[in-house]
Parts: structure tokens; C-alpha cells; sequence
């Protein structure tokens, strides 16, 4: 059965939410599973090891970001083509995006294991906490491919119009790690490396849902030949161009923590890192379903703008936006008026660490009430084949988080480091503000805020 004809006819806001809330709940569920990691870490191993995730992140969002540059790009592109009707071009395309994650995974590999000792060192380990790094990562690595090919089928799974499917998945595979988590980390004391193989087995479990669907089931609209995995520039060339803002929000997170880790060794020591730890996965755990709702309104938007309905794909930004803004500024009041309890998952309130986590906690959190709109406007860029501006956008807010590292700390110290990221989203939402009602003059279209009523 075809799915995909409800995004061109069904009402807006209850496509978002169809689509969007079960790629949000699944990414809360990742979300909390990373949180976890870290809280079995923190407490049953200790704030150095929680400190080796802590320079460990930076190195898997960087991986992560080749994944999402060609699964991100190869879904929104597959859905513009559903939304042409022609399937034989999204075929191709998916075939193209298969052999560009099984590449990349591959040198990914590699090279990671080759290089991992200085790269550690590139993302700021210390010697209090790079074994635990190194342990970890030697792991994580092994399990890439398998990492990035469940992300990528769980990402055009959604293009076919069945966004539960992926959230089956994602929340299958990240509930195995969790009691995966307990039972290495806990019971089996095996630490790190514990954590480490709890997410490569969770994520085998996801994968393998997937794999059912795609070639087992044979329910799929997509079907993969031999022939389609002949690489061809063409599809590349557009896979790549969608799919960079995603690319470079993932690598920019990967590198501007490795600036981050570096000015927090400089003016805080092995306290302000291991609370970057924790900050981050809080952050995380806010950002994860923000770019939820982005998947789930990518496929929404890139169909209609295959149809030639743009003003179904305005109404869908905006919707989101809205859900969005609702969404980050009720954690922002919790994480504000609470940010002791927050920090308390991950560390022993007695702890002197505690008063530095909870002060950069409410200070990174300030980004929260904006970072919807610069987020979800590269959505709009990606799902119109504008791929240009949204890696525009996307370049732009981690540029200016590594601008605000490296300037801010000169004047406010500490303090400086954590409000590196307010600084940069509140800029991004100016820049992609003008941006939005540049690209409605420049279509002569009615005004923004009448599609979004």
C-alpha cells in the first residue's frame, strides 16, 4: 500500500503530529539511553570515567555526521521524488545512499582505529580520563556501520509514509541498551566497555527490525537491485547537497565540543568537564527531539514541494516551530528553576563538581527558547532542494559556537564557555529570520505568518 499520498492531502497539523511524534518519542528514547549510559558511568564507575564520555562525544558526533550527511540528504531526496511520483528515481536514490553509508562506515572504521589515541587527545582527554575514552571509543567504533545503516533505513522508512516503523526501532533498540546498561555496567562490572557494547548491541537490535521490513516483508516501496547501487553523480551530487546542513550541525557539534572540552580545561580543570558531561547530555536530551520533529516534518515538506504545494510546506514549518517553541521552553523553566535536581542524576549532590554543573547548566540552557527556529528553518531549505542555505545556516550556528569559545571566556571566564551556545543560537535565529522572508519575497508569496494561521 502506498502512504505517502496522505502528505499531500491530509490536513497539516495532523501530519506533524503523525509523523513528528513518533520520531520525537524515539528520539527521547535515544536521548534518555545516552543519559543513562553516562548516570550508570557517573555513579557505579566514577566522575573520571564520566569524563571519558565526556571527550568521547565529540569523536562520535563527527562519525555520526558522515552518516546523516548521505541518510538525511537520501531520505528528504527520496521523498521530493515520491512527491513527483516517480519511483523509479527514488529507487536509484536509495540504492546511492546505501552504497555511500557502507563506504563511509567502512573508512570510518578504519581510520578511527588507527588514529584514536590522537584524536582523543584533538577532543581533549586528560590523564584522568583518557583509558576510559580510549575503552570506550575502541568499541564504538567496531559497531559504525551497523550504527549508520540502522540510522539511514530508519530515516527513509519515514519517507515511505511510516513513521511508526522507525519509531519500533529506535525504541526497541535503545530500551536493549538501557537494560543491556544495568546488567554490563552493574552486575557484570565491566565498566566502560560495558556501556560501549550495551549500544552496539542495541542498535543491532534496530537494524535488524529494519532489514525485515526491507527485504524479508518485502512490504517496502523501495526495492534495492544490484544496478542501483552503481554510484552515480548525479544522485551523490544532490544527496550531498541536502543532506550537509545535517552533516555539518553533527560534525559542528562534534568540533565545537572539542573547543569546548579544551576552554573548560583551561578555565574550569576536570570538574567544569565531567559537568559538561552531564550539561551536555540534558542538552541533548532537548535537542534529540527538536531534530525529531525535523525528520518527521522533513518528508511532509518534501513531497508537497514535489506536488508544486508550497503552501502546504509553509504551514508545515510553521506548525513545527510552534510545537517546537512550546516543547524547548518548558524544559528551560524546569532546567532554570531546578538545576540542582537535573544535575543530581549524574553526580553525588555532595560532590564539589555539583555547584559548577548546576551554574553551567542554567547558563548553556539560556539557548533553549530559540533553538527551534534556527533548527527547524534548515528543514524548510532541505525538503525545497535549497541545500546551499540550509548548510548555510547550519555552518553559520556552530561557527559561531567556536567563536563564542574562543572569544567570550577572554572577558567572563567560565562563564564565557557556557554561554557560547546562547550566543550562537540567538544569532542564528536573526541570520535565518532574514533568510525565511528573503526566500518568501524572492517567490512573491503571500505573507509568512497567513500560512502559518
Amino acid at each position: 500500500m502506498d502512504h505517502t499520498k496522505q502528505l499531500g492531502t491530509a490536513p497539516i497539523l495532523r501530519l506533524v503530529i503523525k509523523f513528528s511524534l513518533p520520531t520525537i518519542f524515539a528520539m527521547i528514547v535515544n536521548a534518555i539511553y545516552n543519559i543513562v549510559d553516562r548516570i550508570f558511568v557517573g555513579k557505579f564507575v566514577g566522575e573520571a570515567a564520566l569524563g571519558g564520555l565526556t571527550v568521547s562525544f565529540p569523536l562520535m558526533m563527527i562519525g555520526f555526521s558522515i552518516g546523516t550527511l548521505f541518510a538525511i540528504g537520501g531520505a528528504m531526496l527520496i521523498s521530493i521524488r515520491f512527491g513527483e511520483q516517480n519511483l523509479d528515481e527514488a529507487n536509484k536514490v536509495y540504492g546511492n545512499t546505501a552504497m555511500l553509508i557502507l563506504i563511509s562506515g567502512l573508512c570510518l572504521t578504519v581510520l578511527g582505529s588507527i588514529f584514536l589515541t590522537p584524536l582523543l587527545n584533538l577532543s581533549g582527554a586528560t590523564e584522568a580520563n583518557f583509558s576510559y575514552a580510549y575503552s570506550y571509543m575502541r568499541i564504538i567504533i567496531m559497531g559504525i556501520v551497523l550504527q549508520l545503516s540502522s540510522f539511514t533505513m530508519a530515516a527513509i522508512v519515514r519517507s515511505e509514509g511510516k513513521p511508526f516503523l522507525s519509531m519500533i526501532s529506535m525504541v526497541l533498540s535503545a530500551a536493549t541498551n538501557i537494560v543491556l546498561d544495568y546488567v554490563f555496567i552493574g552486575p557484570l562490572g565491566m565498566g566502560v566497555e560495558g556501556a560501549a557494547l550495551a549500544t552496539i548491541l542495541g542498535q543491532l537490535v534496530g537494524f535488524s527490525i529494519l532489514v525485515y521490513h526491507y527485504f524479508i516483508s518485502k512490504k517496502s516501496l523501495l526495492k534495492l537491485k544490484l544496478a542501483y547501487f552503481r554510484l552515480r553523480w548525479a544522485y551523490v551530487r544532490q544527496i550531498v547537497l541536502i543532506g550537509a546542513s545535517s552533516f555539518v550541525i553533527n560534525l559542528g557539534t562534534g568540533i565545537s565540543a572539542s573547543f569546548t572540552n579544551g576552554a573548560l580545561a583551561v578555565y574550569g580543570g576536570d570538574a567544569a568537564i565531567t559537568s559538561y558531561g552531564a550539561i551536555n547530555s540534558l542538552f541533548t536530551l532537548v535537542l534529540m527531539p527538536i531534530i525529531g520533529l525535523l525528520q518527521g516534518i522533513g518528508p511532509i515538506m518534501g513531497y508537497n514541494h514535489g506536488m508544486g504545494q508550497p503552501s502546504r510546506v509553509w504551514k508545515t514549518l510553521w506548525t513545527g516551530i510552534g510545537l517546537g517553541c512550546i516543547f524547548t521552553f518548558t524544559l528551560f523553566t524546569l532546567m532554570e528553576v531546578f538545576p540542582e535536581a537535573f544535575a543530581s542524576l549524574f553526580l553525588d549532590p555532595a560532590s564539589p563538581t555539583m555547584a559548577v554543573c548546576a551554574n553551567g547548566l542554567r547558563l548553556q540552557m539560556l539557548a533553549l527558547p530559540v533553538l527551534s527556529f534556527s533548527v527547524l528553518s534548515t528543514a524548510y531549505f532541505q525538503s525545497t532542494a535549497q541545500g546551499k542555505k540550509s548548510f548555510f545556516i547550519s555552518l553559520i550556528r556552530q561557527l559561531l559556537v567556536i567563536v563564542g569559545v574562543l572569544l567570550l571566556p577572554q572577558f567572563l571566564q567560565l562563564t564565557g564557555v557556557w554561554l557560547a551556545i546562547p550566543f550562537s543560537e540567538l544569532l542564528s535565529l536573526v541570520i535565518a529570520s532574514f533568510m525565511l522572508v528573503a526566500d518568501r519575497r524572492a517567490h512573491k508569496s503571500e505573507p509568512l505568518l497567513q500560512q502559518a494561521s
